[in-house]
């Protein structure tokens, strides 16, 4: 009986005391009051104003127009253009006096000096110099030989004895009349196709760009030289003559006549026509077509040069007479390069002269003076010229890298040479990208000796 007494007690006590803590927690939570805290006031204040406003009354604009004016002026006339020829004015000349010459002093005479004649200079560019084998003869420029001076001195002068008066020497009198440059064929106007074609040649840059034709007048020369067949031509303006040279090759007589009558239409009445044209036949010249397909550019002055129109022709003319040795007197590229030197004959062959048994191919620095056929050198070899005569070429090609590694036959026909070596120069244009060549072409003329 105590067990449940005590349990029933212990309830009652933990239910009296949870009682009592819910009565008392409520009053500890409850907040206490606050009292009312004064609240800011804020006041705006407005005021307005009535601003005075007016509409503005539009203006009539005040002027004068200007009254139009018929312009005043002359028409240029479209006709030849008038030219005069200045007149030299003529100098004032006072006479010196005569001064008489020491009695005691001996005149002489000085001996003049002898000038030997100037050496020509070298091709501008590459002039290779034929090499030939045994069966083949040097060749040697005929007709270009300097002839030895020799001076000549003129007796010595003596003056006058003391005891015989000196005559004072007459000066002689000279007039000089001033002259200018090339303006036309005497007192002729210059018609406007002459003056469009002396335009192009003078300033083809302007001529272009201008409203003139001298760019239709340089084109047409162009086109005319360029059609005549198996012939490289170009066309030169020469200011001091005011004249027009026709330069380069056909292959037969009967082209060069037409060929003047065309460019004469083409320039005008009032310019000149000369012509320094020269027969190249076949086969020669159809080998110039083979050598300029072989991928190679030829060297030239065109770009340099605008009074120029045309293919660029031949580097130099030489002239031989049997039995006669054949030199080439050439300056290499700007760059370090190989040089290669064949003759074309008249019967369609190919001799290689560098290199060859006699000159090994050699690198050849830039810009340097090579003599092809000399007697001394790396390209030293000795050819005579013998038959057949008539007019050849020979030809040099330049290349910074080697196109072969051996020697080719000494005598082939020139179309498989020519197209070995455009094989060649497209295989070392793939090997190395910065390749670089070039070639140059000689015109040769050889005859028979002379009884």
């Amino acid at each position: 009986m105590r067990g449940p007494a005590l349990w029933l007690s212990g309830l009652a006590v933990s239910v009296a005391l949870h009682a009592g803590a819910a009565l008392l927690l409520p009053g500890l939570w409850a907040p206490e009051p606050v009292a009312d805290q004064p609240m800011p006031e804020a006041k705006l204040e407005m005021t307005s104003y009535e601003v005075a406003h007016a509409d503005a009354v539009p203006q009539a604009t005040e002027g004068e127009a200007a009254p139009e004016a018929a312009a005043k002026g002359a028409v240029a006339r479209q006709d030849a253009v008038p030219v005069t020829r200045a007149e030299p004015a003529r100098p004032k000349a006072s006479a010196a006096a005569p001064v008489a010459p020491r009695s005691d002093a001996l005149a002489a005479l000085a001996a003049p000096a002898a000038t030997p004649p100037s050496a020509p200079d070298p091709a501008p560019i590459l002039a290779a110099a034929p090499v030939a084998p045994d069966a083949a003869q040097p060749l040697s420029p005929a007709g270009d030989r300097p002839a030895e001076v020799t001076p000549e001195a003129p007796e010595l002068a003596l003056a006058a004895p003391p005891s015989q008066a000196a005559a004072p020497a007459e000066i002689p009198s000279e007039r000089a009349t001033a002259a200018l440059a090339w303006s036309g064929a005497g007192d002729a106007a210059v018609d406007p196709v002459s003056l469009a074609a002396i335009q192009s040649f003078m300033r083809p840059g302007d001529a272009s760009q201008s409203q003139s034709n001298a760019g239709d007048v340089r084109d047409g020369i162009g086109q005319l030289l360029a059609s005549v067949p198996c012939a490289r031509l170009q066309a030169a303006f020469i200011p001091e003559t005011g004249a027009i040279e026709l330069r380069g090759h056909v292959p037969e007589e009967g082209l060069r006549g037409p060929v003047l009558d065309a460019l004469r239409a083409q320039v005008g009445s009032a310019i000149p026509v000369t012509d320094k044209v020269l027969i190249l036949p076949r086969p020669q010249c159809g080998a110039l077509a083979g050598i300029a397909d072989t991928g190679l550019p030829q060297s030239t002055d065109q770009d340099t040069d605008e009074r120029l129109v045309g293919e660029n022709a031949q580097a130099r003319e030489y002239g031989y007479s049997e039995g006669e040795r054949l030199t080439f007197d050439l300056v290499t590229p700007d760059y370090p390069a190989y040089v290669y030197v064949d003759f074309f004959d008249a019967d369609g062959n190919v001799v290689h002269l560098v290199p060859s048994q006699y000159a090994a191919l050699t690198l050849q620095a830039p810009a340097e003076r090579l003599i092809v056929g000399g007697e001394t050198g790396a390209a030293a070899f000795s050819i005579t010229v013998g038959p057949p005569f008539g007019q050849e070429i020979a030809a040099a090609f330049a290349a910074s890298a080697p196109l072969a590694d051996g020697l080719r036959p000494p005598v082939e026909p020139a179309g498989p040479y020519l197209s070995w070596l455009k094989t060649a120069v497209a295989a070392a244009r793939a090997a190395d990208p910065d390749f670089k060549g070039e070639w140059v072409y000689f015109f040769i003329s050889t005859v028979a000796a002379s009884n």
